[in-house]
């Protein structure tokens, strides 16, 4: 093979190369959601979406919540009518609806194992809105065996092997790696937490055009690492 066909040869597979985007996110992370749906939205913009190979990780921002039922745990007691009324209104700019006067202030972290389980089965980001949507828009416990029941087989998870996972401690070594690694290596301090090909990383949730930009800045050549940053819940839990 000449010189010149190894360089288009070899420019060839790197346009075809997978762009992998790591988002590190909790169920209970207001802007996680609303930053899913604007980078899925951003997706429709980038010429090459189908390259793009999300993967979920897990932050959890309140491991020491209980679980129980709605009665026992309540209402969240972060939010109050001022930033109910901001968030509602940022959500509804990418139609979604949220409903934070019903919210319960829950243990994600059975949440957050269901994830992983989708994942095995390429169904990570459906596990990811059918939660996002039971808590936010919907009211729902999120650490409510039942309704985790319910959200896996509604994209296709077998509720037997839903079962089997609630009743083990199956991914729960993940969630503290993937955690860890965020905080020792990535040095996280908000979520979402995104990088981009192991060079772009964005913190929060940005405007869709910005999260274009970050794409882009991930597949432009340049070796330099390019942060971004946005509206976030810091890893103590305050969103802001």
């Amino acid at each position: 093979m000449n010189s010149r066909r190894l360089l288009v040869s070899l420019l060839n597979e790197k346009s075809m190369s997978k762009i992998k985007v790591e988002i590190w996110s909790d169920i209970a992370c207001p802007y996680c959601y609303i930053g899913k749906r604007k980078f899925e939205k951003a997706l429709e913009q980038f010429p090459r979406a189908n390259d793009v190979e999300v993967i979920w990780r897990s932050y959890e921002l309140n491991p020491d919540l209980p679980k129980g039922t709605h009665s026992e745990i309540g209402k969240n007691a972060h939010y109050n009518s001022n930033s109910n009324k901001k968030l509602q209104a940022l959500a509804a700019e990418v139609g979604l609806e949220y409903n934070l006067d019903k919210l319960v202030y829950a243990n994600t972290s059975d949440a957050l194992r269901l994830v992983k389980l989708a994942k095995e089965k390429g169904l990570a980001t459906e596990a990811e809105e059918v939660l996002f949507k039971a808590y936010f828009t919907d009211g729902k416990n999120v650490s409510s065996r039942q309704m985790l029941i319910e959200a896996g087989t509604s994209i296709g998870l077998d509720k037997a092997e839903i079962e089997e996972l609630l009743d083990s401690e199956r991914f729960l070594q993940e969630i503290k790696d993937d955690i860890a690694y965020s905080e020792n290596v990535l040095n996280l301090e908000y979520i979402p937490f995104y990088q981009i090909d192991g060079k772009v990383t964005i913190e929060g949730s940005l405007a869709i055009d910005e999260y274009v930009k970050a794409l882009e800045a991930a597949v432009s050549g340049n070796d330099d690492a390019t942060s971004f940053s946005g509206q976030s819940c810091s890893i103590d839990g305050v969103c802001s």
